[in-house]
This record gives C-alpha cells, sequence and structure tokens, in this order.
C-alpha cells in the first residue's frame, strides 16, 4: 500500500483548519481521508475504523488533544495509531508533555504546505517500516511456533513406523497416570526380528516392522495406543486394569503372529512374547513399564504373563545372585565335587566328573542350574571356568604326588560356550597343564551340543588342537540340545554321554531303551564310547551295559563328594554287585 492510501483523520475543533488540511492532502494525491470536529467522536470512529496516523489538536472544547489520547491509549494499547499535534503554539510545557504521550510529531498553525507534507510522510513512513517489522515478526513467530510444534511431534515419533516413540509413550502415560482412572500396559518383545536383518538387511526389517504395527493397531481400540519403546519392543497403553480384558487383547495382538509374515516375495518368520501390568489409579509410570517388563515371559515359555510380585522377588533374587557370583570364587564360596565314574563292564574306577558347587554365606546351596546359565550371561562364567580347570588341576598334581591315580584315571571338566569361544582356550589350557606337568591323558573336557553349534568352525579348530595333544573331549547331555550328525562326523570328539533323560526310564519305556541304544550304535559307528549319566539302579546299569555302554555315573554308585572324601571312596571302593549278578533280562 503506498502511502497516499493510508486512512488519515483529522481532528480539530475548527472546520477552516480541517478543510484546510483535506486541500492540502488532496493536492498530494492522499485518497483516503476524514475529518472531526467533535473530539468526543474520535473514539468511536476510530473503533470502526482505525487510521494509520491521527492529526490531532490540542486545544478543543469538551475534550481537548490529551484527553483523546488518553481515551485511544487506553482502549487500543500497543494499537493507538501514531499522532502527530496541530497546534497554533508549542511551548516547551505542551510539547513535553504531548512527547510523554507518545506524541510522534508537531505541525504548527498556520500550515506550511511543504512542512506539513514532509511531517506526514516522515511519520507514515516509520510507521509503515514498524507495521512491516512488526508483520515480519508475527509471521516468523507463527513459523517458529509452526515448527516448534513439528519438531515436538517429530522428537515424539519414531520416523520408521510412525508410532509414538519413548517420549511420546511417556507423555501419555503421565496423562493417564493424573487420570488415574485405570491403565493396563501390555509390552511386546518381537523376537527373530535380529535374523531378518542379518539375512535381508536393516531396510527389509524396518519394513518388517512397520508392517507389524500396522496389523497391531488394527484390533486396538481407538481409546489405546500403540507405540515403540524401543529397537524391537513395542509398548500398548489402554484405559483398562481388568486382567481378563488385558489377556484377551494381548492374546489379539498375538494372533498376529500365528503366520509368517508376508512382505513383497518373502516370508518371514518373528514371533512375539507379551507382558502385562496394569493400576487402578495413579501410578509412577517408569514404575508400570518397569512392571510389564518384568513380566516378559522367558523363550520357550507360555507368550503371554502377567506382573506378579512374586514374579519381581524371584527377578530381585535372580539378580542380587548375579552380583553375588562376581568373585564367589575369591572369597572361597566355590568348590568342586567330584563324581565316580566306573567301567560298566567291571566297575573299575575311571575317573570323576568336576561339578562345581557354591555356598553363599547369606543364600546358602546355590543349584549350579540356577548360578551357571547366570555367570554365562554375565561372562563371569570366564574367571569361574578358569578357576575350575585351575581347582581341578590342583587335585590332579595333589592325588598323584599322593600315588591315588593310575595312568588309566581321568578328571573331566565341563566347559562354558563362552571359554570355547576364546580364539585362545587351546593353547592357554596345553600352557596350563606343561606348567603343572600333567599329562593330557589326566584331563578330559565335556562341551554341550549348544556350545558347539553355536559356532562349529571356532570349535573344530579348537577341538583339533586339543585332539592332537591327546586330551579327551565329551559331548555332554548328548540328545538334548541341537544334535545334528554333522558335527558327530566332522568334530574330534571320543566321547558321547547320554544324558540322565534318557536313562532314569530305560528298565520300563521301550522308547527310552531304543534311543539309549540307538546313541550307543551311532557313537560306536563313530568309534567312540559312551557314558550313561543318572544312573540309580543296578538294572539301569545291567541295561545299559548290555548294549555296549562302557561307563555310567549316578547316584547308584555315588553322589558328588567333596575332594577329601572322593579320595578316601576311590581307595575303600567295592563294587556292590559283581558284573554278572544283574543281567538285564528283557522288558517286565
Amino acid at each position: 500500500m503506498s502511502l497516499t492510501q493510508k486512512h488519515l483523520l483529522v481532528v480539530d475543533d475548527n472546520t477552516v483548519n480541517i478543510e484546510l488540511m483535506f486541500d492540502l492532502l488532496d493536492e498530494y494525491g492522499f485518497e483516503n481521508i476524514h475529518g472531526i470536529d467533535d473530539p468526543r467522536e474520535v473514539l468511536p470512529h476510530c473503533q470502526q475504523q482505525l487510521p494509520d496516523l491521527l492529526l490531532l489538536d490540542i486545544r478543543m472544547p469538551h475534550l481537548d488533544g490529551y484527553a483523546v489520547i488518553e481515551q485511544l491509549s487506553t482502549h487500543f494499547k500497543e494499537q493507538t495509531p501514531p499522532i502527530i499535534v496541530l497546534t497554533a503554539q508549542i511551548d516547551d510545557a505542551t510539547r513535553q508533555r504531548a512527547l510523554a504521550m507518545g506524541v510522534r510529531d508537531f505541525i504548527t498553525k498556520p500550515f506550511k504546505q511543504d512542512e506539513v507534507l514532509q511531517r506526514i510522510r516522515n511519520t507514515l513512513n516509520i510507521e509503515h517500516r514498524f507495521q512491516v517489522r512488526d508483520q515480519q515478526a508475527d509471521t516468523l513467530e507463527r513459523m517458529v511456533a509452526k515448527r516448534t510444534q513439528e519438531l515436538d511431534l517429530q522428537s515424539r515419533t519414531d520416523p520408521i513406523t510412525q508410532l509414538p516413540n519413548r517420549r511420546g509413550l511417556n507423555q501419555v502415560l503421565h496423562s493417564a497416570a493424573l487420570k488415574a482412572s485405570g491403565t493396563g500396559l501390555l509390552f511386546i518383545a518381537i523376537d527373530k526380528l535380529d535374523d531378518v536383518v542379518r539375512l535381508h538387511g536393516y531396510q527389509t526389517a524396518d519394513q518388517l516392522l512397520r508392517l507389524i504395527s500396522q496389523r497391531l493397531r488394527q484390533p486396538l481400540s481407538a481409546e489405546s495406543l500403540l507405540g515403540l519403546w524401543g529397537g524391537s519392543e513395542l509398548l500398548v497403553i489402554t484405559p483398562t486394569a481388568e486382567p481378563s480384558k488385558l489377556l484377551a487383547l494381548a492374546e489379539r495382538l498375538l494372533a498376529c503372529f500365528e503366520q509368517d509374515q508376508t512382505l513383497d516375495a518373502l516370508l518371514l518368520p518373528v514371533s512375539a512374547r507379551i507382558g502385562i501390568s496394569c493400576s487402578e489409579g495413579f501410578f509412577d509410570t517408569e514404575r508400570l513399564v518397569h512392571m510389564a517388563a518384568l513380566a516378559l515371559p522367558p523363550h520357550e515359555t507360555p507368550p503371554i504373563q502377567h506382573y506378579t510380585p512374586a514374579l519381581e522377588e524371584k527377578q530381585r533374587h535372580r539378580l542380587r545372585l548375579q552380583q553375588a557370583i562376581r568373585g564367589a570364587t575369591q572369597r572361597g564360596e566355590m568348590t568342586l565335587a567330584f563324581q565316580p565314574k566306573l567301567a560298566l563292564a567291571d566297575h573299575k574306577i575311571l575317573g570323576a566328573e568336576a561339578l562345581l558347587r557354591w555356598k553363599h554365606p547369606e543364600f546358602g546351596h546355590i543349584s549350579p542350574g540356577e548360578f551357571i546359565p547366570l555367570a554365562e550371561a554375565s561372562g563371569d562364567i570366564l574367571s569361574i571356568g578358569d578357576w575350575v580347570l585351575d581347582e581341578a588341576m590342583r587335585h590332579i598334581s595333589a592325588w598323584r604326588a599322593q600315588g591315588l591315580l593310575n595312568d588309566d584315571f581321568h578328571i573331566a571338566v565341563n566347559v562354558a560356550t563362552r571359554q570355547l569361544m576364546r580364539k585362545d582356550f587351546a593353547q592357554q589350557l596345553l600352557a596350563r597343564l606343561a606348567e603343572q606337568r600333567i599329562p593330557a591323558r589326566f584331563l578330559t573336557l565335556e562341551v554341550t551340543e549348544s556350545g558347539l553349534m553355536s559356532d562349529m568352525n571356532h570349535a573344530r579348530q579348537q577341538l583339533t588342537q586339543l585332539a592332537e595333544m591327546n586330551i579327551a573331549v565329551a559331548i555332554d547331555d548328548f540328545g538334548t540340545g541341537q544334535s545334528s550328525l554333522a558335527y558327530i562326523k566332522t568334530l574330534p570328539f571320543s566321547t558321547l554321554k547320554i544324558d540322565r533323560a534318557f536313562v532314569m526310564d530305560v528298565v520300563t519305556s521301550a522308547v527310552d531303551r531304543q534311543l539309549a541304544h540307538t546313541i550307543t550304535q551311532l557313537a560306536h559307528s563313530v568309534g567312540c564310547d559312551v557314558v550313561a549319566e543318572g544312573i540309580e539302579t543296578a538294572e539301569q546299569a545291567a541295561y545299559l551295559s548290555s548294549i555296549g555302554c562302557e561307563a555310567a555315573q549316578g547316584y547308584f554308585y555315588a553322589r558328588p563328594l567333596p575332594a577329601e572324601a572322593f579320595a578316601t571312596w576311590c581307595s575303600e571302593w567295592k563294587p556292590p554287585y559283581s558284573p554278572t549278578t544283574f543281567a538285564y533280562h528283557g522288558e517286565r
């Protein structure tokens, strides 16, 4: 808009002055001019149409110019139009008072045409710049507000799935907590997504996660919210604390994983587990999520689980054990127990299996089945495994010095998967034996099927080095893990151990007898001998001997014994019966 299009209002009680100003402004092209000779009409006029410039006389009846300025300032505040005072006399007092009230300039009477025009233009130009600046500031403020809103939304949204992320979920949880009307959480862990990444790449995994998110949203009501808590973990927030409804919702969500996910030409197998927590009133958001995460079921268990205090206590106990296990060997809390291993043919003592025992000053005796997985998960199994090997060698050296061991005797030590995966495991073990001056035949290693299958090539390298130095290797718990004829054919081991699961019912179960017989034949076919674990009766021993099983261990002979008690047992050992006393006579 040009200056001549600006709206000017002339206020003077003398109409002659208004007409003179009109003539002057009209001559220079100003088109939008209004005049008022009654100062009481100024405010109503401005309320209808606010002028861009007000030319105001000071001395007027009813309301002087100062009163008009006060009215406009009170009503319009920052929006009050710029004012130029029209006056015949401009004394210092008038000037100071007018300037203090915000007047921009003064025009003296009688009017000087060029001066009037220039002062009006100057004021309009300045005001125009102010308006442009204000408009730019308003525009910038709106842009900043819009961008801030976009960034806030972006900060609460996962870029891959477009679901609320953890920050967004926490905001919703906070609102739900304040509402305190009942809230349920379903913590969903998607399994096998890492396999998709390894086989097909991150782009495919991202597409799969988007697809799964879309399918999971379908069973949800409008009041429920699905979000991405992290990586492959999703969280559903729903406005109900009824366990039965939460369970039903979890089952509907799990139905999305009953079939492989179809993505383009791929069929991708993924599964899920769901932990559930709820609160009927106000809750701590972090705590409620933690409860749902604690309830997440372990693998190979039913895929849905509700949080309970007992479940949390169990988890806390596991955590305390995991913390306590560190340094347990240095504190003298761990010991080795030795379970004798005998030949089934003549009951000659062949050796023993060294079994780890832990007695904690607070928790008491802790089962290896409980603490070994914790040690493997934390990495403490490496230092514990080193201690077991050193302790077993110490006993071997002591018993050799005492003349308790013959040349056929050996101690079997269990080796954890993480130990076997060390690049220098075989080299370090051989160095230990050399340092202790222990012939390799006195030590046997037992490894599990899962340990071998985790990295077949590395396991082959390590076991080959050991086999070249005549260290025997046994496959422990054969048949209970990921059995594979490939590793039986290619790995250098000398013994298969039949797990107690196949031994306990071998007398009464034809299936178990056939399995034990098949494992024995398989071992013999590749040049290995067989050790049966968990022998508890003479009839079990007789049957296993009848199918060619060479050795056995179990409570029928002896429980695991402390080192001194084991040495005493060996010196006092007498077979419970002659090899022919309890011959196996077939199925009863």
